[in-house]
Parts: structure tokens; sequence; C-alpha cells
């Protein structure tokens, strides 16, 4: 079950749309606001409130048709900016959704398989080894990076150049001499940017008429669909003069700062992030393309691999085999809201860059979604959706959430010494009657405070508090058998064999 919206965690036959027509106006008649809609207002402007953003964004798609679209708010944290349905903000990690699209492409056109290599394509690429052993361009295949299971080190380049070459430098050498591989390729899946990094990159380098990525997905996605206000460089976006200013963390020479007011200037437009998080969209363009991944436009992608975009690749391992991931997007076969668990498949995905926020969820077989773009730093507009998806949307009956057992039976399993390639080092698993502790020797060596009495989640997930703040840690293995990784986005933690 997706726990994002319990936490509060546009179709024509052709596939496109008029953007236009739905961004202008929601029911037809902007002077009498239609009241179906009412919940879902109150529910932005709170979470406007409650979050950095000083303004949203809202589309709602209703069996092919945008049936509202509204802006809230000021575009710019200080100014009386209004936002409306056309505002430009950045949607984030739902890049990755066109980016798997634009890989597929390629699998349709026999130029790539997804069983092929990154080494196939970049051999000249460099990591560091891990502490799985050496890290091997030749053991991650294109499947792997579709599916956040390439073993990467997440990290992003928030100050590179948007020098559309820099792509190619940033992943074929730069980011090796500083990272490697943190797990096994195919180990398990792990959320990571840089799979899709090196994604963009490979359809790059075999397209056949030498584009830049930006170029690629704009002509072969985004054209094809309508969507002609959706950019996949900040140099257009500012040519078009339509978009948010945030609030949220600026690049500078000596890192990071905020949050603070972001102006355009400083809003960062790596090349090396582009497939991963770059792109600027509107919430209606965003159900425009959700209406694509539903019924499909063969000019953009075979219906077979339309279907495997949206098909349960890989388990996350979270939500007891509830959540899955296709290629750049969370397939849910149920989710939670404040009244329970509702057993209908959800897609969805959120997006986040330094200063903006997407909200992206489709309820496939009601035909239903809904998108909301926000101008602040890790926003959380849950209770935006849940108004939506309340009042607008067939969700069906809700089941009671029932509290997740733990076997205890299996806590021996968790037990032992583990090493991680980065952040926390070597890991401690002990049992300390029906719970787990962790100690980590090299935190307490440089005395970083942590509690090592792990809160249980699930019987493989348990929470860890580092300096006030919880962080997840599943632990990976057969039933039975001793656990052979710990997983965090952060970090990945190998068993150690004991010393005899």
């Amino acid at each position: 079950m997706n726990m994002l919206l319990l936490l509060a965690c546009v179709r024509t036959d052709d596939g496109s749309s008029d953007d236009t027509a739905a961004d202008t106006a929601s029911t037809g008649d902007t002077s009498a606001p239609d009241p179906r809609f009412d919940p879902l207002r109150a529910a932005v402007l709170a979470d406007i409130e409650a979050n950095y953003a000083s303004g949203a964004s809202v589309a709602v798609l209703d069996h092919g048709q945008v049936i509202y679209a509204e802006g809230f708010g000021s575009a710019d944290p200080e100014a009386d900016v209004p936002v409306t349905p056309t505002t430009l903000f950045q949607i984030g990690s739902n890049t990755k959704m066109y980016t798997a699209a634009a890989m597929l492409r390629l699998v349709d056109a026999g130029t790539v398989a997804l069983d092929d290599t990154v080494a196939d394509y970049v051999p000249e690429m460099v990591l560091k080894d891990g502490v799985a052993g050496p890290s091997d361009p030749g053991a991650i295949t294109l499947q792997h990076l579709l599916t956040h299971q390439g073993g990467f080190t997440d990290a992003v380049d928030w100050a590179g150049s948007s020098e559309d070459a820099e792509l190619y430098t940033y992943w074929s050498q730069t980011y090796g001499r500083s990272y490697g591989l943190q797990s096994t390729p195919g180990a398990f899946w792990n959320y990571s940017n840089p799979n899709f990094g090196v994604a963009g990159l490979i359809e790059e380098r075999v397209d056949a008429r030498g584009r830049a990525w930006p170029d690629i997905v704009a002509e072969d996605i985004l054209a094809p669909l309508g969507m002609d206000r959706t950019f996949t460089r900040k140099a257009d976006v500012e040519e078009d003069g339509d978009y948010a200013l945030s609030y949220g963390y600026k690049s500078t020479l000596n890192g990071l700062v905020g949050p603070t007011r972001v102006p355009m200037e400083k809003v960062t437009d790596p090349a090396s992030v582009r497939p991963a998080g770059m792109i600027w969209s509107t919430p209606s363009q965003l159900m425009m393309y959700a209406d694509f991944l539903m019924h499909g436009n063969t000019d953009v992608l075979s219906d077979a691999s339309r279907a495997a975009l949206t098909g349960e690749q890989v388990n996350t391992l979270y939500a007891e085999d509830q959540q899955w991931y296709g290629y750049g997007i969370f397939i849910d076969r149920s989710f939670s809201m404040p009244d329970g668990i509702h057993e209908r498949p959800l897609w969805e995905h959120g997006g986040n860059t330094l200063s903006m926020t997407c909200s992206w969820y489709v309820l496939p077989e009601q035909d239903w979604g809904i998108a909301i773009l926000s101008n602040g730093y890790g926003d959380n507009f849950g209770a935006s959706v849940a108004a939506g998806l309340e009042t607008l949307a067939d969700v069906g009956p809700a089941v009671a959430v029932e509290p997740a057992d733990i076997d205890t039976a299996r806590l021996a399993d968790f037990e032992g010494s583990y090493q991680a390639q980065s952040n926390v080092g070597a890991v401690v698993i002990t049992r300390d009657g029906d719970g787990l502790r962790a100690t980590f020797p090299d935190l307490d060596a440089v005395g970083y405070p942590y509690d090592p009495v792990l809160q249980p989640y699930s019987t493989t997930i348990w929470l860890v508090t580092f300096d006030g703040v919880q962080y997840d840690l599943t632990f990976v293995g057969e039933e039975g058998q001793p656990a052979t990784w710990i997983r965090n986005r952060a970090f990945a933690a190998v068993r150690v064999p004991p010393t005899e």
C-alpha cells in the first residue's frame, strides 16, 4: 500500500489534447466555480500554508478529460504573481517516466535490448570499487537502470554545468572518481538518481541523429503527445516567461544555501541530472502523459512497451509486497487513506528539486488522475491528494488497517556485522529480546548521535534515528537465512563474514 496519502508519507483518441483549453477553465464557466472541487480547493490552500510553497497548481483527469485545472497563491514567494494553470514548475523525479519511455522507444526500434549492459554503450565509464567488490559497468543492465537496481550510490551534481556535453563527461568520468556501487547490481531495488542519468546518456549515445538528451525527449515523446508546455531545458523556460520562482535551496560555491527565495538565475539546470529530474511542466500536461500511459499512442511507444512502463518490474520491498516499481513509476496494488486501505491499483510518483515539488497519482482502472505542482522544497500535498481522491474519484470501500505482525523468529536472520560503502560505515546488529539494536562503530568514533534501539515497522523494516531523524533499514535476504544486506536509500551495508 502507498503510505504517502495517509500521512497527510487528457485523453483524446490519438493520445493528445488541447492543453490550452484545459488549462484555461475547469468547467467552462469561470464565473461560477463548480462546488464539486471545493474540498480540493480548501485542502490545497491549507497545504500551501503548511509548507514552504507560496503557490501551487492542480489538475484532475477523468476519463480522458482534464475536468479541473486551477492555480493558487503566488508564483513568487516575495511578490504577488498569481499562479495560473499554465505556470511552469519543475517536476523533479517525475522526469524519470519520460526517460524510461525514451529507452523503450529504442527497444521497440531494436537499437538496444534491456539485457544489454552499461559497458556495451559506455565502455570508458570508470567507477570506484565498492564494499561488495569491483564496480563493473558490465554488470549493470539497462533493465537495472530503469528499475533502480544498478547499485549506484545516490549522488546529484546540483552545481554541475548546463552544457549538454556534461551529461557524458559527468557519468563517464567525473562521478566514478568519487563514487562506486554501494550494492551488487540486481541485488534489490534501491532508489538512486544515477540510474536514470546513465540511462539518459545511453539514449544520447545511440541516437542515430546525434541529438542531445533534451532534444530526444522533446521531439520523440513530448511533441507526438502534444505536450507543448513541457520543457527539457531551463533556457527554454526562461524564454517562455510563464514560470514559478520558488522557496528552497540554491547552489553556491560554498554549497547549498537555504531555505530562502530562489531567483531564476540561481535555479540549477545540470545536464547530468536532466534525465533524472529537471523537466518543467504543468499539472494538465502531466495528466496528458497519464492519459497516454492508460490509452496509448503508437507514434510514441508500442502498446507492449507502454504496458511495460506500468508493469510490476521489481518489488520495492515496502508495504508487504503491495508496492512495486515499473519503469520510472511506482505501481501500488493498493493504497492507504485516512479511512483505511483501498484495494485499487494506483500509479504514482513524487518529484523534488532543490525548491519545487511534484505529486502525481493515477487510478488506471477508474481512468482518473491528479497532479499537483508547488514552488516549495519538500512540500507535502498528501492532504490535497487525499481530498481529491475522496471527493472526485471512485476509490472503492476501505479495509481497516491492521497492525503489522513482527515475526520475531526471523530476528536471528538479521544479527551480525555489515559494512556500508558510504555514510555510516560499519553496522553491528544484535537482538534485544523481541527487538533489535544497531551500533555504528565509525559513527561512535566521531561522536555522531544516534539511537541504538531500532523501532519495528514490519518484520524486515526497522527504523533507526540519526541525530533526531528517522530512517528506514530494510533487511534483504531469504527467509531462514542470514540477511545479506541492510538497505537504505543513502547507503547499503553488506554482511561481513565472521572471522575465525
